[in-house]
């Protein structure tokens, strides 16, 4: 399916190309720092909209 709709599109391959790498490259970067994220602030922020009080 991938390969039938690059076929048709006439010299336009780049940005296909480019804006299918930006998209992975955001993901990625955005699992690599969930993964890194400390587990003491993944619970403050979890919590933080049931939270009323003040800091």
């Amino acid at each position: 399916m991938f390969k039938q709709f690059l076929d048709q599109v006439d010299g336009n391959q780049g940005y296909l190309i480019t804006s299918l790498g930006i998209f992975m490259l955001f993901f990625i970067v955005v699992a690599i720092l969930l993964i890194v994220m400390k587990k003491d602030e993944v619970k403050y922020m979890s919590e933080l909209p049931l939270n009323d009080e003040e800091k």
